[in-house]
């Protein structure tokens, strides 16, 4: 919603030339819709942010490790297995936030831990094969 009427507002220059003022027209009524959303949207985002920043901090720790060890980060994100676990990871950050991950609440918390272990196991080998 921000982007579509701060694109308005830009093109259309009906509040001047100030794109400061327009970014804050578009920002409250962006929050305007959110709130007219209601709880269902507004818990969409709330998820999606909190997730979002989660795996963004898991990301920034693992580049900062990775630097640390004296590994080349952009030798890394030149491959295209590198960008599609960067899109997967984004994709599931969406399906978590909204909400369809709801179904699979009655599998208790061991199931998913054993997943998690598959998943890091799986990722691991990857690395390991992949540089060979």
């Amino acid at each position: 919603m921000f982007a579509v009427v701060f694109g308005l507002l830009v093109k259309t220059k009906i509040l001047g030339e100030d794109k400061r003022l327009a970014a804050v027209v578009a920002l409250v009524a962006a929050f305007f819709v959110v709130g007219y959303g209601g709880p269902v949207l507004a818990n969409f985002f709330v998820t999606l942010w909190g997730v979002g920043a989660v795996v963004l901090a898991g990301i920034l720790v693992t580049v900062l490790l990775v630097g640390m060890a004296g590994g080349d980060m952009t030798k890394i994100f030149e491959s295209k297995a590198a960008m599609g676990i960067i899109v997967a990871i984004g994709i599931v950050v969406f399906i978590v936030a909204a909400g369809a991950l709801g179904a699979f609440a009655s599998v208790g918390t061991d199931v998913f831990a054993v997943i998690l272990v598959i998943i890091i196991m799986a990722v691991a080998a990857f690395l390991i094969v992949g540089n060979k």
